[in-house]
Order: C-alpha cells, then structure tokens, then sequence
C-alpha cells in the first residue's frame, strides 16, 4: 500500500495533475458558507453542466483589506503612511504645525480623523510621490520586510486570513484567474501581492495617483505626482473591473460597504454568480465590527445593517469569522516546499496548447492548461527555510543570470506519459543537454546552504486528505535530490490527461521533434500532488 501511494504521487509530482485534496477548504467550519463556494466551483467547472462557465471567463475578484488581510484598527497602508510620515518630518519642519500631519505626529488619532476624506489625501500624496515608480516599489518591499502590526507584534503579511488563501488556491486549481480589486494603492499592493497572495502585480486593480514620463540619466522613468487618478473604491470598483480586467467577474468577495457596487457588478451579469462577504464578528481572535448584528461601530470600515439586509435578500454568502472559520491568520511554517522551474517559450507554448487541446476534447474531465496549470519544467524541488526565502531568490537569480538561459536550445523529441489507474498524465519530453544538468547542478549548488532535509506538510499551500499521502508527499520532495536528477532527470512540459488506450496511441505514434528555448524561470509554493500552487520569484530573461 506505501509503495502504490508513493508510486502515485511521483508520478502527480511530476506531471502536475488537477488532483487536489479531499477537502480544498481545511480551516473553514463544515456549513452552509464552505458548501457554498465548493458547489458553485464544481457546477461552473464540470463539463456538461448546465452552469459550465469556459476557463477563459472564470474570473474571481478579490477586496484586500478586511477580505483577504487585517484591516483593524487601521488598513495597513495606513501604518505605512503614518512610517513615512516619521521618516520624511526632518525634511518638513512645517509639519509640526500643519494639520494632520502634527497630530499624526503626536499620536493623535482623532485629530487625524478631524481632518476628513481630504486630510487623508494629503497625507498620502506626501509620503506617495515625488519619487519614480521603482523608488516606491522599493521603499514599499523594505517596508512590508519588517512592518509589524503595533497590537499583535505580528508581520502584516502573517496576518492574511488562512481560509481565504485557501480560496485563492482552491480557484486558481480550478481554472480560475484571482484578482484584487481594493481601494488601496495600486502600486502599493503591486509590490508584495505576489509573494503573500500569489497574485502578480498585472492582476491588481487598485486607487493610483498620477504619473509622468521623465529621461532621467538616459533612463526612461515614470514619475509619481501628488494628484490622485482613479479612486478604486464603492462604484470605482466595478469601472475599475471594467478598465483593467475587461470582463465582468463570476465571483467576488468582500467585506464592507465600499465592496456593495463590486458585488452588485458580479451578480449583474448571465449565467452563474457567486458573491460573498466576510462579517469579522470574532472578537476573541481577531476582531469584531458593524454596526450590523449589533456589533460595533469603527472608523473607516463599515459593514451595515442595511448591508447585511442587501446580502441576504439577493442570496450572497455571508461568512461569519466566528462560527465559520477554524483559524484566522496564515501560519508561516520554518520551511517552505518551494518548486524552481523553468517557463518556456511560445514555441513550446503553442504545441501545449495544441496537444491540450486534443487532450481535453477525448476527456473533458481533464486540465486546461491555464493559470493554475502554467506549463513548465521543473529543475529542482526542495525544502527551505522560510526565513531564507530571499536568499534563494538572489542565489538562483545569480545562476539564470550567468547561465543565459534564454539562449539554450532544447530539443523535444517525444511524448510520455505515467499511468494514474485507467488513465495517464501526458508530457512533452526535451533531451537533457549537458547546458541543462549544469544549470540543474548549480541551482541545486545554489540553494543547498538554505535548504532542510525534509519539512511538515504545513510548507505546501494546504495539505492532502489523509496522514500516508502527506507522509508519501514529503518523502517525494524530500528525495527528489539525487533520485530524480543528474543522470535520472527528465525535463517535460505536462500536457494533460486522457485514457491510457489513446495515450498508448499518441506515444507510439509519429512526433516530429522540435527546438523551443526557456523565456523565463520562477519558484513557486508546492501545492498538493505537486502542483505549482504559489508563485514564489519570477524572472524574464
């Protein structure tokens, strides 16, 4: 039995199937909030269902905070704003004086809130502009490194709501492309949603001030400016939808009032929609505001009566964090299960896509490949200790840089295939070049000083059904250094999945080999069954 589950998983590893676990939901409470997004995923997912919705329309929107992060006492750019302000106030001595900035500087929380809608602008176009877009990517990425919430002494980014990562996951496995749609700036969340969500800066719809073209020592630069261009809140949210996304989403989650017009926009459209808000009402583990239910009012962020009313007339969802959440804040395991892969190029891509094709018109039941199933080969799996995560990230990007991995040439000459019961995961084989096991050997050379010899199931995205499969699970990641490279690698792109009797077909059939070349490398979190669940670190060579 340990042999076949452990013969199982390698081969899911290897060929990144759809599988997932039993329960795609773990730290939700079983009831109705948790039974609703599971039934709606598999009734727009399941092919011949009357609510089938294609890959390329399953868009999901996301607020930010309050939604998918903390949000009390304060949003988190808040205290980002209220960092900058300290740090700028030796160039300003006027702002000893100046309202709000004196009372922000005193610690004077009411008198930063007498100053309204408008004092709150200021405070953000001062510590926001006046300096080049990558000037402010980079302040934000030291700042979000160490930031710490004054109340719990936690990192801000181990303060995003577990339950609701595991919604991002569950949906990118299905096919699904995660947005955040949030009132908070843009390029503030561009700068680290990747890494805390998975969610690349183009999948970010947010509030931004203006910018403008400047030649700056030779170098083309996009200048920030203390004027405000598009606010992404309440009704800004749907034209915001509208203006970066281009298709009106199917589901969409939130947690307040500014999120009412978001939802109404979802539900607005044909077919299948899903929506939902996030009622904090825990005040035992998190936190507790309204004023709806009789909980109380705060600053800022409102959940209304009327809203809850709305919600419930027009069949949303509404998730209590008390009685449906098992857990609130995302755990940061020591170690990370972290896949080092190599994308490839749009030569590869186009006959992925072509074999996919054929794949999923034989077995429906198959996986698109999408943005949950990128294609790619994997060079290295391993563990590593989370802390070091920008150590490895330096360390590999070093490799890429003197490897010039864009101007390998590999060659694919074959397809394969690994039996899972009465079907098989299908691939495209590339021979492995001498340049390709060298890079292989100096990443693997790269990241050994960070690594660890094997980790809890906790360093994956989310766990499997049962205690042989995650110990299975482990043992794969834990060995695929020595035992599936060097002389036992075996580079492929997954292709999809069919019944072996086609399969044995295909593979004995004709392929007429071809060149492609990798046009990019990235790490990602390991999922369940090996899947590249979480974007990591990415590289455009």
């Amino acid at each position: 039995m340990k042999r076949s589950i452990t013969k199982f998983l390698a081969v899911l590893f290897l060929f990144a199937s759809v599988a997932y676990a039993a329960d795609p939901l773990p730290s939700w409470n079983d009831g109705t909030a948790k039974q609703s997004i599971i039934t709606f995923v598999e009734k727009v997912t399941t092919p011949g269902s009357p609510d089938f919705v294609p890959v390329p329309e399953r868009i999901a929107v996301f607020d930010n905070d309050g939604t998918l992060w903390c949000e009390e006492p304060l949003p988190v750019q808040l205290y980002f704003v209220i960092d900058r302000v300290k740090a700028l106030a030796p160039q300003h001595p006027e702002w000893k004086t100046q309202e709000p900035y004196a009372s922000l500087l005193k610690g004077d929380a009411k008198g930063v809130m007498a100053s309204g809608e408008r004092g709150l602008v200021d405070l953000i176009m001062a510590t926001h502009a006046g300096m080049t877009t990558e000037e402010f990517e980079q302040i934000v990425k030291d700042w979000i490194a160490t930031a710490k919430n004054p109340h719990t002494g936690k990192l801000f980014t181990e303060m995003t709501f577990q339950p609701m990562q595991e919604v991002l996951a569950y949906l990118r496995a299905n096919g699904f492309k995660t947005y955040i749609v949030s009132g908070g700036g843009i390029e503030f969340m561009r700068a680290w949603s990747q890494q805390v969500y998975g969610i690349p800066p183009e999948q970010i719809v947010g509030s931004s001030i203006k910018t403008k073209f400047e030649m700056r020592d030779g170098q083309a630069v996009l200048v920030r400016l203390p004027e405000l261009n598009f606010n992404d809140n309440n009704a800004g949210k749907a034209i915001g939808i509208n203006q970066y996304i281009g298709r009106r989403p199917i589901m969409a989650f939130g947690n307040s009032t500014g999120d009412k017009e978001m939802l109404q926009y979802t539900q607005g459209g044909s077919g299948a929609r899903f929506e939902l808000l996030v009622l904090h009402d825990d005040p035992a583990h998190e936190t507790a505001y309204g004023p709806a239910r009789g909980l109380p009012s705060v600053p800022l962020v409102h959940f209304t009566q009327e809203l809850d009313d709305y919600a419930k007339q027009n069949g949303w969802t509404v998730v209590s964090t008390k009685n449906d959440w098992k857990t609130i804040y995302a755990s940061q395991p020591a170690v990370t299960a972290i896949d080092i892969l190599l994308e490839p190029d749009a030569t590869m891509l186009k006959h992925a896509a072509a074999n996919n094709q054929q794949l999923l018109a034989v077995y429906p039941q198959g996986f698109a490949l999408d943005e949950g199933h990128r294609p790619h080969i994997t060079l290295v799996q391993r563990f590593v200790r989370t802390a070091d995560l920008d150590e490895v990230y330096a360390a590999v990007e070093k490799v890429f840089a003197i490897a010039n991995v864009k101007a390998m040439k590999l060659e694919a000459f074959k397809y394969y295939y690994a039996p899972t019961g009465a079907t098989g995961v299908a691939g495209i084989c590339a021979k492995p070049t001498p340049e390709l096991l060298k890079l292989q050997a100096d990443v693997i050379a790269a990241v050994a000083p960070y690594t660890v010899e094997t980790g809890p199931v906790s360093a994956f995205t989310a766990p499997m059904d049962d205690a042989a499969s995650n110990a299975a699970f482990i043992q794969y990641v834990s060995t695929f250094v020595p035992k599936l490279t060097g002389e036992h690698f075996n580079p492929h792109v997954s292709i999809g999945v069919a019944p072996k009797d086609y399969l044995d077909k295909m593979v004995a059939g004709p392929f007429e080999p071809f060149t492609f070349s990798p046009a990019g490398a990235a790490v990602f979190q390991l999922g369940p069954y090996g899947t590249a669940a979480k974007k990591l670190a990415e590289w455009n060579m």
